[in-house]
């Protein structure tokens, strides 16, 4: 018999891409200590899917929200694919953005 110890055990979420009206739901999920954790996670894999539409074309960058839902179905955050963008009005910025360490183009030079 085997013995599953639940007190170490956690919690799975669920990253549902909604783009339109299309749906596409997330089977299998990802174990993560926390819902800040699973946002986190959501607000990755929504910029990684911005960059990919961005190389590849596709139409409106607005329209994508990544719904995060716990293991009894509940949504517990979404993602806007133009929040992750945008912030008051301006492009975010992300202390891991690589382009941080990008060289600087002067003019002056």
């Amino acid at each position: 018999m085997k013995f599953i110890n639940l007190a170490n055990a956690m919690p799975r979420y669920f990253f549902h891409v909604r783009e339109g009206s299309s749906f596409h739901r997330d089977e299998e999920g990802q174990e993560l200590p926390d819902v800040e954790a699973a946002r986190q996670e959501a607000v990755n894999a929504a910029r990684e899917m911005l960059g990919e539409k961005l190389l590849h074309g596709g139409g409106s960058l607005n329209h994508r929200t990544i719904e995060i839902a716990d293991e009894t179905g509940h949504v517990v955050d979404e993602i806007n694919s133009r929040d992750v963008l945008f912030h008051k009005g301006h492009f975010r910025s992300y202390s891991d953005d690589a382009t941080q360490s990008a060289p600087k183009n002067d003019p002056s030079r």
